[in-house]
């Protein structure tokens, strides 16, 4: 996967596939053609955008995901492919045996820790007061965090984030920013999940999330110290999404370019789905009990001028 594009289809638009490229046909507009493997998420925004089961393979076969938006414009649906490693049921016994261990309580911790701690250094990049006691919260998780930690966390983070009037919702909010918010959490989730599944595991078999109608529970799990990436930059974009609150084409776009950020992780600066894998490549040794420590992400790299993936619309 060369690129890790987010195609995001929000004209008109019929998919196929011609010569082993998905090729995207637009009225007015000159065919745009792309290679499946190069295809992170395709994110199907506009309502008569039309694709064949041609389209859906060659994507599923190529590890991409595919979200479904509903008549809001926010993902309403995923699609991803099944894992072609023959390590499934393995996995899964696997990851049951963990579920009724107490690693299970200390993988969670680590999520969390990592969380914080990313949490914190967001504030430190965008300047924003508070990330001393974030720093702080992180050296304090205790097994399975018990104290929640995490929630603790979640009310300073947000109170020093955002303005003192925002508060966060996650079901049908209407406010530019909880949409925002989101819609980008969707798209990262969408990542994550297809992950996951392209290493053999069960989503539904959750760390700290355990809801029985989730079936990405672990991806939930794994999203945690991923999200500063949509926050910071939805924090630094802030005049505009102020400014211009519809959540149109070019808005969905830019919020979308946070995949282009690299991130720190184990003193390197990774591409985002790079980064991903290795996170859930630690879980899998964790698993095979060749490791106890998960690898998970630190903060932005310095400098934000390096751009490593792209995302597209059409």
């Amino acid at each position: 996967m060369s690129e890790q594009r987010v195609l995001i289809i929000s004209n008109p638009a019929k998919l196929r596939i011609d010569t082993g490229r998905l090729k995207i046909e637009r009225y007015g507009f000159d065919h745009a053609f792309i290679a499946p493997k190069d295809v992170a998420v395709l994110c199907l925004e506009h309502h008569t955008a039309t694709l064949s089961v041609a389209v859906l393979r060659a994507l599923a076969e190529a590890g991409a995901a595919v979200l479904v938006t509903d008549a809001r414009h926010m993902p309403c649906a995923l699609q991803i492919p099944f894992a072609a490693t023959g390590l499934d049921a393995g996995r899964l016994r696997q990851q049951i045996a963990l579920d009724a261990s107490e690693k299970r309580g200390e993988v969670w911790q680590q999520l969390i820790t990592a969380k914080l701690a990313t949490q914190a250094a967001s504030l430190r990049t965008l300047k924003r007061n508070g990330a001393l006691r974030l720093e702080r919260l992180a050296t304090q998780v205790g097994h399975g965090d018990r104290s929640n930690a995490e929630g603790q966390g979640a009310r300073h983070y947000w109170t020093n984030l955002f303005p003192e009037t925002f508060r966060r919702s996650k079901e049908g909010a209407e406010d530019p920013l909880n949409i925002r918010l989101n819609y980008g959490y969707a798209v990262l989730r969408a990542m994550i999940a297809r992950s996951l599944v392209a290493a053999g595991l069960n989503g539904t078999l959750g760390i700290g999330h355990c809801n029985a109608g989730n079936a990405f529970n672990l991806a939930d799990d794994f999203i945690e110290p991923y999200r500063f990436l949509v926050d910071v930059h939805l924090a630094q974009d802030a005049d505009t999404w102020s400014a211009s609150p519809e959540f149109d084409s070019h808005a969905k776009r830019y919020l979308l370019g946070f995949v282009e950020r690299p991130v720190r992780m184990a003193g390197q600066d990774m591409r985002l789905h790079a980064a991903i894998d290795a996170s859930i490549a630690s879980y899998v040794r964790i698993l095979d009990g060749k490791s106890m420590k998960l690898v998970l992400p630190e903060g932005l790299i310095s400098t934000d001028d390096e751009r490593w993936a792209s995302t597209g619309g059409v």
